[in-house]
């Protein structure tokens, strides 16, 4: 997730304000410290523009 969120935009800030998540919600999502719902999944998808399946797909 980390590096299709640096694709679409660098800011933790600005996909939260998109996604209508904290930031802190996306940092501790994407450092593994906090599990993601399937609700902030999708909409992180939305915001970055990109299907669910990229979000959670095995790299």
């Amino acid at each position: 997730m980390l590096s299709l969120r640096r694709q679409a935009d660098p800011m933790q800030e600005r996909l939260g304000e998109r996604a209508g998540l904290d930031r802190r919600t996306i940092g501790r999502i994407e450092n593994g410290l906090a599990p993601a719902t399937l609700d902030q999944l999708g909409a992180i998808a939305r915001a970055i523009g990109v299907p669910l399946w990229r979000l959670v797909r095995d790299e």
